[in-house]
This record gives C-alpha cells, structure tokens and sequence, in this order.
C-alpha cells in the first residue's frame, strides 16, 4: 500500500483527495499539508479522512511514498528536490514551476532518485480529448496545417487579492502561465514545440497584478506550419476553443469534425466520407480508464507500479513552460523568439524574467487566502456539441 502527501490545502486539493479516494486497496492518504494548518484539517473534515493534518512539509517526508504538490508554483521546486531526496515519487499540479531552471533542477532530482515524475495536465484525460488527439498524432488524416487555441477565461479584479498572485517573482506569469498552460500542454502533445514565437501581451482589467491579463501568440515551425495562442481572463463566458485544421480534416474541442473537398471551381463543398471515417475512429478509440484529476492519479500509480513512463513527463511540463516563457520573451521585447530557449537565457531563470518583463500595475493589497474555493471545472468542457 502506497502511502501519499498532500502538499497544499488550496482550491485544487478536493481534485487530489477524490482521486485518491478512489483507489483506496492501491494508495492511503496519510498527510495533508498547509502553512495554515486549520486549512489542512478542514480538508480532512469535509472528506471525513484518518490523515493527519501539518505545517511543516518536511515533517511528512519520511514517512510517505508520494508526494503531490498543490502550492504556488514558487515553492514547486523546493519541494519536490527535497521529496525525491527523500526517495518520494511526486506528482507536480501546473505549472510545473516559473521558469525552466527549475523545471531543470526538478527533473535531475527525479533522475537521480529513480523515481517517478508526473505533471498535472489533466485535460489530457477528458474522454473526448484523449481520443480526439489520439487520432490527431496517429497521422491518419494528415499534419496539422494550422492549429488555434482559443484559452478564454474570466476572472474579476478580486482573484489577485491572493498574496502571491498577480507577483511575476512569486506567480511566475499571468493568464498565459496559470491558466492557458492546460492548452497549451494539449497543442504540445498533437503538434510539439514550435521553433519560433512572436507574442504581445498587456493588463486590460485586473490593476492589483504586475502580470498580463491577455496575451496573443503565432507559432511558426520547422515544417513551414502555423499555431495562434489567445490567452485571456477578460473573455465574459469563458467560451474555450481548440482548432486542428489537418489535410484531410478539421476538428474543434468542442467537439465538431468538419471535412471539405473541391468542386470543380475550387469551391468547397462537405465531404461526409471523411466525416465519417473520422467519427468512425473516434468511436473506436481508446477511452482513458478515469476521467480528468482521477485518470491522472490512476496513470500515476500505474507508472509507479509498473515502473514506466507516465502519460505527462517532467519534460511534457518543461516544454510548455519553455513556450511560456518565449511568449513572454517575445511579448516583453516586441521581437521573434527562436526556440529552444538556451541556458544563459534571462527568460530561463526567474530573476531573469522579473527584470526583462513589464509590471503592468503594482499590487497595493493582499489576502492570505479566500473563503470561496469554488473554482471552475474542465468537466463536460470539451464533450460534443
């Protein structure tokens, strides 16, 4: 029997815990952690859970087998090097961590522990994304031409109230960090890294952030194809939209499959074979065995098990937060930004970054935490429409 950590007794902690409760013969939630130890034992009330309740994360590490890290991304680092020198295997939520130094530093520790690293990228695990890029990287209707990422949110003036939100040192990044980097990762998996980025960025609503608030990006890459990332929190709705435009077809999450062909003036008119052939593999596609935090927690295990590589690696987080970081780059000094970034690169390090990126606003007031820990779900966002 497995036994677990939560690090971090935050809004996204109930995902954890419900996961986890899941699979109560492989895995037994032994701690939750919080620096405010009444909001650990809170969580341990409302699930009705035999873990004890602490404030100090280092108390935890040497009696448990996994660690998951639910704090600022800031913290993300410290603890997981210090979870794999402990021999804990460590599930990270997104973002991995600010910068790709540390996401560098987290992935030899993990190397040199022999244990297993995962990242939080749990849209991965919607049935219908899941099976949708499945088809996509399967390369049956060709490459992908052109693909939009549409990470549209909102989120009021308030919700940067939070002491470490809205700080590019302690957030690392705005919307395009926090928010489009669960898009972002999906773009990666169907399409990988582009080999260069030209990106603008600004703060339109939220005056107690240094941070953006919407950013738009254009992804080039080596085979001459095209990506466009809009990264919002001013967007009323929230009406999130990834596009693939293959040879051979187009699909939107939503899920919608559209497929042209000529006429003879070049015109196009449905072409409802491939429609079909493609609503023929979806149907036949493989569904995740757990549905979103869950089917990550069961991947998770299973790595650990079965000693293999998750679905989300280190390097899956590293990757989308390279790309961050040279949207960052290009929006902050208006020029293309050639990919991979290098190490004496200042959008490697975060000192690096805070020094180079503009400060939209300045913060002038904080609150240690919220009440409300409502926040919004990715569930039935991508199902058929």
């Amino acid at each position: 029997m497995l036994r677990a950590a939560i690090i971090g007794a935050g809004a996204i902690a109930p995902a954890h815990v419900e996961g986890l409760l899941e699979f109560t013969e492989r895995v037994s939630l032994k701690a939750v952690v919080n620096r405010s130890i009444g909001r650990a034992k809170k969580l341990i009330e409302r699930y009705n859970l035999t873990a004890e309740a602490f404030a100090d994360y280092q108390e935890v590490l040497g009696f448990v087998d996994i660690v998951i890290v639910c704090t600022p991304p800031e913290s993300h680092k410290e603890i997981a090097v210090k979870a794999f020198s402990h021999g804990c295997h460590v599930l990270i939520e997104k973002p991995m961590a600010p910068v790709p130094e540390d996401c560098d530093a987290i992935i030899y520790a993990a190397e040199m522990s022999g244990r297993i690293l995962s990242v939080v990228a749990q849209s991965r695990f919607i049935s219908s994304v899941y099976k949708t890029i499945s088809i996509i990287k399967s390369g049956r209707f060709g490459r992908i031409n052109f693909a939009q990422i549409n990470s549209l949110w909102w989120r009021g003036p308030s919700y940067y109230d939070l002491a470490w939100r809205g700080r590019w040192q302690r957030e690392g990044g705005g919307c395009t960090l926090n928010h489009t980097v669960h898009h972002i990762d999906l773009l990666l998996w169907a399409k990988g890294l582009p080999s260069s980025v030209t990106a603008v960025m600004g703060n339109l609503s939220h005056d107690n952030s240094e941070e953006e608030d919407i950013s738009l990006s254009i992804l080039e890459y080596a085979d001459g194809t095209f990506a466009q990332i809009t990264s919002s929190l001013v967007h009323h709705g929230e009406p999130q939209q990834l596009n693939f435009q293959m040879e051979r077809a187009g699909v939107n999450l939503p899920l919608k499959i559209s497929a042209n062909k000529q006429r003879s003036n070049g015109f196009p008119e449905q072409d409802e074979d491939i429609r079909k052939e493609f609503m023929d593999a979806y149907a036949t596609a493989p569904y995740p065995d757990y549905e979103h935090h869950t089917g990550q927690i069961a991947d998770f295990l299973d790595s650990i098990q079965y000693s293999r590589q998750p679905l989300v690696t280190g390097e899956n987080g590293r990757a989308a937060i390279e790309l961050i970081m040279a949207i960052y780059k290009s929006a902050s000094t208006r020029i293309r930004v050639m990919l991979p970034l290098e190490k004496d690169d200042p959008f490697y390090s975060l000192k690096g970054i805070s020094e180079q990126v503009p400060h939209f606003n300045t913060k002038t007031h904080s609150v240690s935490a919220f009440d409300d820990l409502n926040i919004t779900s990715f569930r039935d966002t991508y199902d058929m429409n």
